[in-house]
Formats: structure tokens, sequence, C-alpha cells
């Protein structure tokens, strides 16, 4: 599989469920339904910090890692299936029982402040259960895992900060990042069997290839930072 299919298939697929998550949440919010809230103890115990913001933002181009590990056609088909998976018992979910939590303002006095008030203007707060940052980031490193255990294994490490991260932003409960969680590993095991790879299929690229979710992730960032410096 080429470069260029790797990246046409990811800016389409990734950019169209972004495009998806956020027309539902947008919808869902102009129904005026009043939206659910999930606290449990772990909550109360998880303080608001604006430093875990760069955890939380680390997830977004984990999203499409596994496409920049998996040599064989078939392991890449599987990653697109289990993501799909993975919005079918999501979608109901944000639609019938809309969850939210509760955000305080935050005054933008630095770059951190601006990207967070700019995070949260895009995306409305009734899509939190379940996460799918967290669900995102525990499928990357299990499809990683089978192909490149060492690489796998280290995304999989990043999950709990992650799932903290998004604890610790106020944009999910401690609940929604367990069921995202469950998600990724039911999907994942369902994937593998259902969608057998040969074991000669099961090889890695290059590692350098992640640089195909790493870079793009600092140039995202780098043309945030250079609007905010324009902007004040």
């Amino acid at each position: 599989m080429s470069a260029r299919s790797r990246a046409l298939l990811t800016l389409g697929f990734m950019g169209g469920l972004m495009g998806m998550y956020l027309t539902i949440g947008w919808l869902r919010l102009g129904t005026g339904v009043e939206a659910a809230m999930l606290p449990t103890a772990v909550d109360e115990w998880v303080d608001f910090s604006i430093g875990w913001l760069p955890i939380y933002l680390f997830m977004l181009p984990m999203s499409w890692a596994p496409v920049c590990a998996m040599a064989d056609r078939r392991n890449v088909k599987r990653w697109v299936v289990s993501v799909l998976l993975m919005y079918v018992p999501a979608i109901p979910l944000w639609i019938l029982w809309p969850v939210t939590v509760p955000r305080d303002p935050v005054a933008v006095n630095d770059f951190a402040t601006f990207m967070l008030w700019f995070m949260r203007e895009t995306d409305p707060p009734v899509n939190c259960l379940p996460s799918m940052h967290v669900a995102v980031a525990t499928l990357a490193g299990l499809l990683i895992r089978r192909v490149d255990r060492p690489v796998g294994n280290a995304l999989l490490l990043t999950m709990p900060l992650i799932w903290y991260s998004t604890m610790a932003l106020d944009q999910h409960w401690f609940l929604d990042g367990l069921v995202g969680m469950l998600i990724a590993v039911g999907t994942e095991q369902a994937t593998y069997r259902l969608m057998p790879v040969p074991p000669e299929a099961m090889g890695r690229l290059d590692r350098r290839a992640h640089w195909g979710w790493i870079g793009p992730f600092i140039a995202v960032v780098a043309m945030v930072w250079a609007y905010y410096l324009w902007l004040y």
C-alpha cells in the first residue's frame, strides 16, 4: 500500500469521522435536551489542571497511528473496520443519552488556555459517553501491538495518562473513559477473530513512518501557535 494511498485514506476516513462526531454534537446541543452527568468518587479526586493539555491533545494524531505502522493492506482494512465498529455503540449513546461535564470558563492568558478555549468552542460538551479519546488511544495501542510489540506497548502505556487528562481538563467523567476502553478492547478482539490475517502479513513499516502521525500533530500545533501570536 503506497504512502499516497495511506495519506488519502487517512484524510478522508478521519476527516469524515470527525465531521460526523462534531455534527452529532452540535445538532444534539441544539435540541435543548438536558444532558446527564455521571460523577464518581474518582472524578472528585481529580482536580482541574491545564498542564494535562499536551497529553490530551496527543491522542488526536494517535487516531491514525495504526496506518503508519501496518505494512499489509489487510491489517489496514482491519483498522478501518475496528474504528467503524467502535462508533456503532457510540452514536446511539450520543444521540439518545447525551452526557455532559460542567466546565468552568477558562480565561485566555497564554497559549495553553487559548488551545483549551479553541477546543471547547469547536467541540460541544454533549458527546462525552463514551470517551473516544480513551477508546482511540486503546485501540491504536492494541492494533499496533499486533505488528510491533514495543511500540504498541509504549502507546498502551500512554492510555491511562490520556484517560486521566480527560478528567483533569473537565472533558470527561471517569465512566466515559471506562466505557471507551471496554468498547475498544471488545472491538479489537472481535476484528482479530472475524478478520484473520496470516502470520506472514503481520509485518510492520519502518518505524520512521510514525512521523506520518507525529509530524502533522507538531505542524498543526505550530499553526495554532502562530494564529495565537497573530491574535494576541
